[in-house]
């Protein structure tokens, strides 16, 4: 399953059920669209180097971006919400290379995997493991592979919520399998355990999780005879810790020439399988074997999908439809409705400006890079004070120009003007007057009560970003110490004993 990396830019196709998004990616940044939508509901206007995204139901979307600059940033995007963006990490992106990210929201927990290796010893891959337990960040260093110039790992949930890793690594001219559990409720990591030997080159691997809680798994091999056969194994139960893997004897398929990548996933209960060599080969599987449905020359575009259905959620390579716009190819075979929603003419759409979208609680802490709080966020108690200020205002003009309406009425030609002026008329402005000086003294009181506190939040700011340097600093020297204490030539001896 070959993914996107710092160099290629695959648009990413986002599907809940039968609703569709779609993530642009370019050299610029990314901008999500729904199924009918012109312009971006959300857009990131910065380099990057991977991102990954997600819809939890039809309207929520999770996305996670590593920039170029080497900031690691989690967004909530919910309806008409405003999206919540947390940084996560800075990574270090100028000795190191980063590949595959995988995301995976569960409630109020997020995980994120990624896998890394630094550019002296690129066929190194180690798996990173990063979660919100509702509290902080966790971090947890998970495997590590051997193999150029991708890693091959795949992260699947089973009906419990429990996610399992699964690696392939490379020794001498054979792979090795291995597995790991991620326990939801305890949130632990079981020992990786090696499953079984594969004989030969791997060149791609996807891995499925079922409905049903059975575990698939595909592989591409180089056989001795110079073909790329495509083998797999299954789990017929994932969720019980006893239960073995069984490496079918026989390929699905056998190709004279290299399978780019390959993409599984499972809808309506149908198993679908996309081989991409020097054609487009599409299989299904109803139960009972895999059956060829469809072989064509390669004309379809490369798309990243993300499909997440009743009970199981795919992150699969895929194709683009040529004709039906932000659709993945075979979309009608696969049995996938696409939903267009009617947009309204522009006459009949009425702006509610008055109206405060609702807000969705972010699941983790949020911060807000560049963007300048909205009027529709107003000091709840400053805006009453306003309001009544401007009507003592206008009551004050209203009295005034009366008041020179009567007195040009009421003045002879040859009187004085202080005679022609009724008594009762000049009561009535210092009444109001009186009212409007109390208002002002009162908006010149709650003006000083909200500077106190934003003096307050100013310093409380500054403290803690004293307090961040501190930490960043600390961190950065705690990695230096242990880099210098780790015992040299150790990792390679692990693998090439």
């Amino acid at each position: 399953m070959s993914f996107q990396n710092g160099t290629t830019f695959t648009p990413l196709l986002l599907t809940y059920e039968n609703v569709v998004m779609y993530l642009q990616i370019d050299l610029q940044g990314c901008a999500l669209f729904d199924e009918d939508s012109k312009e971006p509901l959300y857009r990131i206007q910065e380099p990057l180097l991977l991102t990954q995204a997600i819809m939890t139901d039809s309207k929520t979307v999770h996305l996670v971006v590593l920039k170029t600059n080497g900031e690691l940033c989690y967004t909530l995007i919910s309806g008409p919400g405003i999206p919540q963006t947390t940084l996560i990490s800075r990574l270090d992106v100028r000795s190191t290379i980063y590949r595959q990210l995988v995301l995976l929201p569960q409630g109020n927990t997020i995980h994120i995997f990624y896998a890394y290796a630094h550019q002296t010893t690129p066929q190194l891959w180690r798996i990173e493991h990063r979660f919100w337990d509702h509290s902080s960040w966790q971090n947890v260093h998970l495997a590590e592979l051997v193999h150029a110039p991708e890693p091959f790992y795949q992260v699947n949930l089973d009906r419990e919520g429990n996610i399992h890793l699964l690696t392939i690594t490379t020794q001498g001219q054979d792979s090795l399998f291995f597995t790991n559990r991620f326990n939801v409720a305890f949130h632990i990591w079981s020992s990786p355990r090696e499953t079984f030997k594969i004989s030969g080159e791997v060149v791609d691997m996807d891995a499925l999780m079922t409905s049903a809680n059975v575990h698939h798994l595909f592989w591409v091999v180089k056989a001795t005879h110079g073909q790329f056969e495509l083998r797999s194994a299954l789990q017929e139960d994932a969720h019980e810790l006893t239960s073995t893997w069984h490496a079918l004897p026989d390929p699905i398929d056998t190709f004279d020439t290299c399978v780019k990548s390959i993409g599984t996933l499972e809808i309506n209960g149908v198993l679908w399988l996309l081989a991409l060599t020097k054609e487009e080969v599409l299989l299904q599987n109803y139960g009972k074997g895999w059956e060829l449905f469809s072989s064509s020359p390669p004309v379809h575009r490369s798309l990243q999908w993300v499909h997440k259905g009743d009970g199981n959620s795919h992150q699969i390579y895929w194709l683009e439809d040529q004709i039906e716009r932000r659709a993945p190819a075979y979309y009608r075979e696969l049995g996938l409705t696409i939903i267009k929603h009617d947009t309204p003419p522009q006459d009949m759409v009425q702006p509610e400006l008055d109206q405060v979208p609702p807000q969705t609680p972010p699941p983790v802490p949020a911060f807000y890079p560049d963007i300048s709080p909205p009027h529709e966020q107003e000091n709840t108690n400053l805006t009453p004070i306003l309001n009544n200020l401007l009507s003592k205002f206008d009551q004050i003009l209203e009295i005034i120009s009366k008041n020179i309406i009567l007195s040009k009425q009421d003045t002879p030609p040859s009187a004085p003007q202080e005679e022609s002026v009724p008594a009762q008329t000049l009561e009535a402005p210092v009444e109001v007057i009186n009212a409007f000086k109390e208002t002002l003294s009162n908006l010149e009181k709650e003006n000083q009560t909200l500077s106190q506190a934003l003096r307050m939040m100013l310093s409380k700011q500054e403290e803690n970003d004293c307090s961040i340097n501190k930490l960043e600093l600390q961190i950065c020297q705690l990695q230096v110490e242990k880099e210098d204490v780790r015992p040299k030539g150790s990792l390679w001896n692990k693998w090439f004993s």
